[in-house]
């Protein structure tokens, strides 16, 4: 039997950074991945899809969202379980409660733990919703409504791992206790690899679509098959994104000139075979002479860089000074030098790597250059 786990689109995110169009374009790519998904796990097969958490990017969302997921939850055609998360979590007035919420959709409305039986799949779902942004119990802490007769499921949005977090605290070896075929866990975005616990598998399917630089790379799911006989689990996953957001760390050692170094970020872009549906972070690293003149915003505005979604430069280099003519030097440079002279020479490791930052970073204020952009 097959299954899909999914979490985190965060559908109707702000996208605030960007203008208007851009924003509104972005919500529609998000809401245009989800439909993605319902279209796969139709296509696959897929029995059960399982969403852990944060569907949405608030409890709330707007109409042609609310009309986009509602259609998409009824076309794929069987049980759709969600588990609300810290964003999306369950409100009287929200669109959880909507009365339009299609036939096939499962939510879990309390903080205790519940269940949705399907006999029919021989599945049982275990799960519950955040009420608020904020769930600081174990879910697991408590007693677990397993079901006798079909194989259990985990669906949550919860932080694995810590017994601090804010964002309902749970650990794998409790969750092997409960005896899962399988947790289905939402909030990481960026997540580890499936583990083993016990005999249940438990995995994060993080984001399915990136919306900034904290999710890098491609996004997705996770499509299980679940023998009913034995309970092995098997799993795949499968590229929901269309669009990737990327950094890269470009050295422009002894390069001078925007025209160096567009031609330096051109050769790297081509190589990586970045293009219409990339949203590029470059930042831009060594040592360059302190008379270069490398501005981000020329190298942005470069006509060969205009097909990607967005390029991001970041100048995190660092002006090369000749040292000879700093300590001869009448300006404030020269003074600054000089009076860090006795600690760049000094026996003390500490001390000389203290001097040597100050002396990096007075040096790039002087120049109004940024320093350090991390």
């Amino acid at each position: 039997m097959k299954i899909m786990h999914i979490a985190d689109l965060h559908l109707d995110s702000a996208f605030s950074g960007f203008d208007k169009e851009m924003s509104d374009q972005k919500r529609a790519d998000l809401r245009e991945c989800f439909c993605r998904a319902m279209r796969l796990a139709k296509g696959e097969g897929v029995r059960l899809v399982l969403i852990a958490g944060d569907l949405f990017d608030s409890p709330f969302c707007s109409a042609a969202t609310r009309r986009t997921v509602f259609e998409a939850i009824r076309d794929v055609g069987c049980p759709v379980v969600i588990s609300p998360g810290n964003h999306d979590y369950y409100n009287r007035n929200g669109v959880y409660s909507d009365s339009a919420l299609p036939e096939n959709a499962y939510v879990f409305t309390s903080e205790e733990l519940g269940r949705f039986d399907f006999d029919e799949l021989g599945v049982s779902v275990i799960g519950y919703a955040f009420t608020s942004e904020r769930y600081e119990k174990n879910p697991l802490s408590e007693e677990i409504p397993l079901s006798s007769e079909n194989m259990n499921v985990l669906c949550a949005h919860a932080e694995l791992g810590t017994h601090t977090s804010r964002y309902a605290p749970i650990n794998a070896n409790a969750i092997a206790r409960c005896g899962f075929v399988y947790a289905a866990l939402g909030h990481v975005h960026m997540p580890p690899a499936p583990i083993t616990a016990g005999a249940t598998l438990i995995a994060y399917s993080g984001f399915a679509q990136g919306r900034s630089f904290d999710e890098l790379g491609e996004g997705g799911a996770y499509i299980l098959d679940i023998d009913a006989d034995t309970k092995k689990v098997t799993y795949k996953r499968v590229i929901l994104s269309e669009m990737t957001y990327e950094i890269e760390r470009l050295d422009v050692t002894s390069l001078s000139s925007n025209a160096e170094v567009t031609d330096k970020l051109g050769a790297l872009i081509s190589s990586r075979g970045y293009g219409e549906n990339t949203a590029l972070r470059v930042i831009l690293t060594g040592d360059v002479p302190s008379c270069a003149d490398i501005s981000p915003r020329t190298i942005e505005r470069a006509p060969q860089f205009s097909s990607l979604t967005l390029l991001q430069v970041k100048d995190g280099t660092s002006a090369r000074y000749d040292l000879e003519y700093l300590k001869n030097d009448m300006t404030v440079r020269g003074e600054v030098y000089r009076t860090l002279l006795p600690l760049l020479d000094s026996e003390n490791e500490g001390e000389r790597i203290r001097a040597a930052l100050a002396l990096r970073f007075a040096l790039s204020a002087l120049d109004k250059r940024e320093f350090g952009v991390e």
